[in-house]
């Protein structure tokens, strides 16, 4: 590769400091560098080769229109003085001086035109300026996405991986859209790179599959394959994009069976198969042995290389997705942004199994109906408490007795397993710990006891010591069994704080039924609009005049220039704006507990 002297480089990157060279051979290569950046351009000759890189340096359709402007120089270079002519010989011939002329009366001059503002320049392309009032304002829009992001997390992390991209597609292409329209503005840009960096790193923690729209060499047209569709008519601009998203969010999240408000085809339950937050935890722990801390984003190698975890591993691990699945409806009230990042780092895992484990992918299909009998397996709490009632009881005859054998020892930690947790067990065997520490595993028959025994014998040297459930644990458990309910204990919390609020509910339809609900079990005065902008801009004077006490908007079913007037018009007259979903009862406790700082929101 060499630099062959010519000037074929625009002169607007030569004098913007880049340099060139080219490489012939049976195609042509064009390299264009400056500092660290390196942009390498392939084609036939020199200048399709030349036309790759600059595609590469300017990829969107209007960075290539600006450059196409200056390519060849803001203006022409001023043209160089020309000598003066030789003026012919003078003769020695007296030339009379001219008659004096009459002085000319001065005019006043004329006032100085004012002084435009200047557009900002980025090298020597000269940046359009916008009014202050619409950036102002597309900053206000861009704030209200991230918060809107933040409002959503706890319902976010318990949707279906369908569901999770198609609002992220519609967030991230509507903040796009404000970069494009205002481009050069470097605080738009700052905000949409904040939340694209945001929505990154959540769908690395949920993991709901690739979303090429983050990326930053995304173009508008990947939204359209993003959802599943097909359309003659692509978008050609972000704007574009998020108009797409937004008509067709209903066609792209539809399932081919029934789902719920966040897209999962569950049926409803009694009660899970034990208490909620102890399965959690116990998936929890379970999938980070394998993969890593769930909060954090995937590593880049697994401790264990796929092909080698043993199938007893893999067994628990399709076991743990049943139970995540049968929990979802409890765990919302209380960790639900745990609960999805469980879920997103088995997603994860599932994808590196390859085939080897399909039936961790069944459990793990949104579209995937459980079976109804498993609502009949596992005991009941009643059952549970029993159990952990009898075993406390064996332990304490244990620990009176100076002298029992190994024998008796694991037929009680057999006993003890089953009611327990290995970390509960950790706590439950304290008394009699040193016989505990020195048992060996190899003395159980069942395989899956030796590893738990390990388990618990590595718990211990850990010092990691659960906290046993009390009585008053199961009956605050068998109080929140209502299928109807689940986060009846949350209602509870939040309902004397709310009682007798007035609350405007800003939604796309008249709901009777779920306006009695709430009122019903928050206590709330609720004044109902239906999303009309005629409505939602009468109501807008009356939260000026502090008619409520609460704004609540179910933004699951919103339009965004609606949540976007009554978010300014809320925080104008300092009203707590919440937004809440698709309205749910258990989806405004969990908000107003968040709004309220009730230490049981998630």
């Amino acid at each position: 590769m060499h630099d062959d002297g010519a000037r074929w480089l625009p002169k607007f990157l030569a004098d913007s400091g880049y340099r060139h060279a080219t490489y012939t051979h049976q195609w042509t290569e064009v390299l264009i560098w400056r500092d660290t950046e390196r942009w390498l351009g392939r084609g036939s000759d020199r200048d399709s080769a030349l036309e790759d890189a600059l595609t590469q340096m300017f990829p969107s359709a209007a960075a290539r229109q600006l450059f196409d402007r200056f390519r060849d120089g803001l203006a022409q270079e001023p043209a160089r003085p020309q000598p003066a002519p030789v003026s012919a010989p003078v003769s020695a011939e007296v030339i009379p001086p001219p008659p004096p002329t009459p002085t000319p009366t001065p005019t006043p001059a004329p006032a100085p035109e004012p002084e435009l503002p200047r557009s900002p320049i980025v090298g020597r392309i000269q940046l359009p300026t916008y009014p202050a009032a619409a950036v102002a304002e597309a900053r206000e829009t861009l704030e209200e996405i991230l918060k809107d992001i933040q409002d959503m997390r706890p319902d976010f992390a318990l949707m279906s991986p369908r569901y999770q991209k198609v609002y992220m597609l519609a967030w991230i292409s509507r903040a796009r859209s404000f970069d494009e329209q205002f481009q050069g503005e470097h605080k738009i840009t700052v905000l949409v790179r904040r939340i694209a960096h945001e929505l990154t790193n959540l769908s690395k923690t949920l993991w709901p599959g690739s979303v090429q729209a983050l990326q930053m060499n995304a173009v508008p047209a990947c939204v359209v394959a993003e959802l599943g569709l097909k359309t003659l008519h692509a978008p050609k601009t972000w704007a574009e994009a998020h108009e797409f998203v937004q008509n067709h969010r209903e066609r792209a999240m539809t399932s081919e069976v029934p789902v719920d408000d966040y897209g999962w085809a569950d049926r409803p339950r009694k009660a899970p198969p034990g208490p909620p937050r102890t399965l959690l935890r116990e998936a929890q722990r379970a999938v980070e042995a394998i993969a890593g801390n769930v909060t954090d984003p995937p590593p880049r190698h697994l401790t264990t290389p796929p092909e080698e975890l043993p199938n007893d591993q893999l067994d628990a691990l399709v076991k743990h997705a049943q139970a995540l699945r049968d929990i979802r409806r409890f765990i919302a009230a209380e960790e639900p942004e745990t609960w999805g990042a469980v879920m997103g780092r088995l997603r994860w895992l599932a994808g590196r199994l390859g085939e080897r484990l399909p039936q961790l992918r069944r459990w793990l299909d949104p579209d995937f109906i459980p079976p109804p009998e498993r609502a009949k397996t596992g005991p009941s709490a009643d059952q549970v408490r029993q159990q952990q009632a009898a075993v406390r009881a064996e332990r304490d005859a244990l620990a009176g007795v100076d002298g029992f054998d190994d024998e008796t020892l694991l037929a009680f930690l057999g006993r003890a397993f089953d009611a327990h947790n290995t970390p509960e067990v950790a706590s439950l065997i304290q008394p009699i710990r040193p016989r505990i520490d020195a048992l060996r595993p190899d003395l159980f028959e069942d395989r899956r006891m030796r590893r738990r025994l390990t388990g618990l014998q590595d718990v211990l040297k850990r010092g990691e010591l659960g906290v046993l459930p009390t009585d008053s644990d199961h009956d605050t458990e068998e109080e929140n069994d209502d299928v109807d309910d689940p986060g009846a204990h949350l209602v509870a919390q939040v309902r004397p704080k709310v009682e007798g609020k007035r609350v405007l509910f800003v939604s796309n339809r008249e709901d009777p039924d779920l306006k009695s609900k709430l009122e019903e079990s928050l206590g709330l005065d609720i004044t109902w609009c239906d999303g009309n902008a005629r409505k939602v801009q009468a109501q807008c004077e009356s939260i000026s005049r502090h008619s409520y006490d609460y704004v609540l908007i179910a933004t699951g079913f919103q339009a965004h220039n609606i949540d976007g007037i009554l978010a300014r018009a809320a925080r104008a007259s300092t009203i707590p704006y919440v937004r809440v979903f698709k309205g749910r009862p258990l989806a405004v406790a969990r908000a107003l507990a968040r709004t309220l700082g009730v230490a049981s929101a998630a």
